[in-house]
Order: C-alpha cells, then sequence, then structure tokens
C-alpha cells in the first residue's frame, strides 16, 4: 500500500514538472498554472523532502532556470517562489532549530535534517545572477521574490552562501552600489573564514571607493559594510587606513545627516581601536583636527543617552501598568519614549563615547574643550 502511494506521489510530481515545461512558448497565465501546480504537491513540513526529491530527479530545476530568465516579470516572480518552496527547509526543522536556540538543547543544523535539493542548486550556471538580478530589480515583488529565493538556497548551506556572496563581491567590483546593501545583509550571523575571508578582502576596495566618491546614500551603506567586514576581520582595518579610509570616515562623521553619523562613528571606532594613536595631532591620520569631531560625537552620545532613558521609562511604566499602578509620571514617561520612537534612532552610541575618549586622551584640544563634559564621557558603555 504504501508503495503504491509512493508510487502515485512520484507518478504527479513528474507530471508537474512535465506540465511546466510544456508551458515553454504559452503565455503567462499557462506558465503560472503549471507552477502552482508543483508547488501544491510539496508538503512544507515533510522532513524526508520526498516531492522536492522527485522533482529535482524530473528535471525541475533545469525546467526554473528557464522560466527565471523568462520575458514576464511576474513568470519570473513566480519561478523563484518556486525555487524558494523546493529549497527551504521544512517547518518541522525550522521549529526545532528555533527550540534549540532557545532551550539550548540538541537541534542544531547538524542534527535536523535540511533540504538537500540545495545542494542541486550548485549545478545550475548562472542562477545566483539571476537571482541577484531580481534582488536588484525595480520593482518591489521581483526584489521580494528574488531575496525570498536567495535566502532559501543559501539557508545553512556554506556552498551556496558562498557562491552567493562571490556573485555580490563581482557586481561591487562592477560598480553596482546595490552590492553594497546585499552584502552587509549577508554578513550579518555569517561565519567568515577561508574561501569567505577572501571574498570579502577584494570587496574592500571597491566599498571604500565609494565611501570616496559615492553619493550621500551610498558613503552610508558603504561605511555600514566596511565597519561590519571590520567586525568579521579585525585584520582588515589596517589596509583601509593604510588605503586612506579615516579621512573620508572623518568627513561622514561631519556630514550632518545623523543615520551617516551613527554608522562612521561604528566604522571609525572599529579603524582605531586596536591603534588609538592614529587619532593623535602628530599622526595626523584624520585628515582633519580631532577637535572637529566633538559635537557630531556628543550629538550621538547624547541622543543614545537620551534614547536610553527613555527605554527606561517606558519600561518602567509598563510595570507600572501591570500592578494597576499608572499615574501621571508614568504617562509622562509613556509619551516621552513616543517621542523617541519618533526621531531617527541612533545605534553606535556606546562607539561614539568611546572616540571621544580615545580623542581625549591623545590630543590635547579636544581634552581641553571635552573638560566640562565629565558627565557625558563618564556615561556607561557597554562597550569595553
Amino acid at each position: 500500500m504504501a508503495d503504491r502511494k509512493r508510487d502515485r506521489e512520484e507518478t504527479d510530481v513528474a507530471t508537474a514538472v512535465q506540465e511546466v515545461e510544456a508551458s515553454f512558448g504559452r503565455d503567462a497565465d499557462m506558465k503560472i498554472k503549471a507552477l502552482g501546480g508543483l508547488t501544491h504537491l510539496v508538503d512544507t513540513s515533510d522532513e524526508g523532502y520526498a516531492v522536492q526529491r522527485e522533482a529535482v530527479e524530473s528535471g525541475a530545476l533545469t525546467v526554473l532556470m528557464r522560466l527565471l530568465e523568462d520575458d514576464s516579470d511576474i513568470v519570473r516572480i513566480q519561478a523563484a517562489k518556486a525555487l524558494t518552496v523546493l529549497t527551504q527547509h521544512s517547518r518541522t526543522a525550522k521549529a526545532r532549530m528555533a527550540v534549540g536556540r532557545t532551550t539550548g538543547f540538541s537541534h542544531t543544523p547538524e542534527k535536523v535534517a535540511l533540504n538537500p535539493v540545495q545542494e542541486n542548486v550548485q549545478e545550475l550556471n548562472g542562477v545566483f545572477n539571476l537571482l541577484t538580478n531580481m534582488r536588484f530589480g525595480d520593482s518591489a515583488d521581483l526584489q521580494a521574490a528574488g531575496t525570498a529565493a536567495l535566502t532559501a538556497v543559501c539557508s545553512l548551506n556554506r556552498a551556496n552562501t558562498l557562491a552567493a556572496l562571490r556573485e555580490l563581491v563581482h557586481r561591487l567590483l562592477q560598480h553596482e552600489p546595490k552590492a553594497l546593501l546585499a552584502l552587509e545583509d549577508m554578513l550579518a550571523g555569517l561565519d567568515v573564514r577561508d574561501d569567505m575571508a577572501v571574498l570579502l578582502d577584494q570587496a574592500l576596495s571597491p566599498a571604500l571607493s565609494f565611501l570616496h566618491s559615492g553619493s550621500g546614500s551610498e558613503k552610508l551603506d558603504a561605511a555600514t559594510l566596511l565597519g561590519s567586514i571590520c567586525e568579521k576581520r579585525p585584520g582588515a582595518a589596517g589596509f583601509l587606513v593604510a588605503e586612506g579610509a579615516l579621512p573620508a570616515v572623518a568627513a561622514l562623521l561631519n556630514s550632518g545627516d545623523l543615520p551617516s553619523s551613527d554608522a562612521a562613528a561604528r566604522t571609525l571606532w572599529l579603524l582605531v581601536k586596536d591603534n588609538k594613536r592614529l587619532l593623535s595631532p602628530v599622526k595626523g591620520a584624520l585628515g582633519v583636527p580631532g577637535s572637529t569631531l566633538i559635537d557630531a560625537l556628543l550629538t550621538l552620545a547624547e541622543a543614545s543617552a537620551d534614547q536610553q532613558e527613555a527605554e527606561d521609562e517606558a519600561a518602567g511604566q509598563e510595570e507600572g501598568d501591570a500592578e494597576g499602578d499608572e499615574d501621571e509620571a508614568a504617562k509622562e514617561a509613556g509619551e516621552a519614549a513616543k517621542a523617541a520612537d519618533a526621531k531617527v534612532a541612533v545605534e553606535f552610541g556606546d562607539e561614539a563615547l568611546l572616540l571621544l575618549r580615545a580623542l581625549s586622551a591623545q590630543d590635547g584640544d579636544v581634552r581641553e574643550q571635552l573638560a566640562g563634559q565629565s558627565e557625558v564621557l563618564g556615561s556607561r558603555c557597554a562597550i569595553m
């Protein structure tokens, strides 16, 4: 009985793949309908990935590759969604890994059933180029579909992640600005070593070029990416300093744009934290007097402190509400928290504070100007 059921399922999958292939040359509606017929067969909770395996054996991935190159954006979007369905991990595996992260138990990626179809994607020549084209597409739907497919294909798969990174670095070397933010997104939670480290090293020079001569948003994205690479690859800081990154980051810090100043403070700290003598006026490495950075850094440090105070007051209000003791002071705290939320958030106030302290230690002019700022300089800092 079980064998007959399995044979019937395999026949259904093979037929569905054939119908997708038969839709070539027909209109977009026929292609979309055929793709839906295939993805409808997938049981997203099946840790055996029976339908996905059979689909691959029936040539589904090659068929999807052709549809990812279709003239119709709608067809390309549906083909990317089908690739996502065939390559994503089962709901059961995702749930077990989530439980493992929460409880510390043994549901790690090595001990759950991951989607084996990911390995077959590596054989599709040009697939990462096509999906990246979609991620960088003009419409939000194209971008979402391409990003979702890349996420599914690369999830917990180092070889695919490396291939996707390689494509992004290639785009960056071609001076494609969208690659800056895409690379930054991929770095989160990534274990950077071996080939990945080499790839990130290749991204340094083109990202630095954007920092020097890009538009305002490109400089922000470049500073953010370079900061993240320095976190993952501490040795990158020395290369960037030698290539003249410090004056460009200092200029961005003083740009007057709060998000840009925030990103620049983090990157500047990561560039100098292991060699704070670079902040000395004798070195002249910043390209500007250190005193010209004081106002921007104080703005970030104070804004961060205000945010933290508003968050603490809001937390106190919630506790009071839970106890049924909401008074006027708690209401005011809630309003303060809402006002803080309405402002542009500062993420790297700690780095700004550390830079102020380091500048004060290295530069007499800065130390003199900060003489009346002991309250700010003595603020608590999460980074040590």
